[in-house]
């Protein structure tokens, strides 16, 4: 009985034994395999390396070359001789009306005229009035003379900022058209005398202040004629004071009239 316990104990130990040692040999081959694939597929990854980093040298080498090689010039398209346009179709391209957009460039291009512009054109016309008399105001002595009085003026504390502007001197100048129709010039005492005369109705009645000193304003010192002078010059000039500050019309009209005595049309 005890002896064959012991034979059974015995063969269940071998028997463990075995296959202890059959699983170890089944781990050790597998591990064994699993290592091939790995070695295997590094190799395989190497060579692809390799391979890829010879390809780009040859390409980089490739491209080296080519640069150095001159490169053929890419031929230009003929020139098409111009088109000769006969007599008659300059004639119609020079009688063609502007179109919308001409217009628009010639209106952006249009002179903006300044206030030195404007007293000017201004002084031109009292040259051009002037004719009778040997020697005639140039246009900078009547700008001068405006100039010297509006600054008499504001050195004297009669005005804070300068009266002059444009719009002051379009009214100036259809005040001077009415005196030149009214009163006769003999000297050019004369005519400085019209042009203060109006530049001073011109004050009083645009400026701030009622009334203005005569000093500056007289070139005779005859108060009596100058203020005989300014009423019946204000009395035959109401209607077109009035107007001109209500109708736009009449004022551009009166723009108009003064740009065309500019420097191109002066002296004569």
């Amino acid at each position: 009985m005890g002896s064959g316990m012991s034979v059974d104990h015995s063969k269940s130990r071998s028997t463990v034994a075995v296959s202890r040692n059959g699983s170890s040999m089944d781990v050790k081959n597998k591990l064994s395999h699993d290592v091939k694939k790995i070695t295997s597929a590094a190799a395989k990854l190497k060579l692809a390396a390799g391979s890829k980093r010879k390809a780009d040298k040859e390409k980089m080498s490739g491209t080296v070359s080519n640069r150095d090689q001159p490169q053929e010039a890419t031929p230009q398209p003929e020139k098409q001789p111009e088109q000769q346009l006969s007599k008659k179709e300059q004639l119609i391209l020079e009688t063609k009306p502007a179109t919308k957009a001409t217009a628009e460039q010639l209106r952006r291009t249009e002179k903006r005229w300044t206030l030195t512009d404007l007293l000017h054109c201004l002084g031109t016309y009292v040259h051009h009035e002037c004719k009778g008399l040997l020697t005639r105001p140039t246009a900078p002595e009547v700008a001068m003379w405006v100039r010297c009085t509006d600054k008499a003026l504001h050195l004297n504390g009669w005005t804070v900022n300068s009266f002059l502007l444009e719009s002051h001197v379009v009214f100036t100048f259809m005040l001077l058209q009415k005196a030149f129709e009214r009163f006769e010039v003999r000297t050019l005492a004369d005519a400085k005398e019209l042009v203060l005369m109006a530049l001073y109705i011109s004050y009083t009645y645009n400026a701030n202040e009622i009334s203005y000193p005569l000093r500056p304003f007289l070139v005779k010192q005859d108060r009596v004629s100058f203020w005989s002078k300014c009423t019946d010059l204000s009395l035959h000039s109401s209607s077109e004071m009035l107007r001109i500050n209500r109708d736009n019309i009449y004022y551009t009209e009166l723009v108009q009239q003064l740009k065309r005595y500019s420097i191109t049309l002066t002296y004569h």
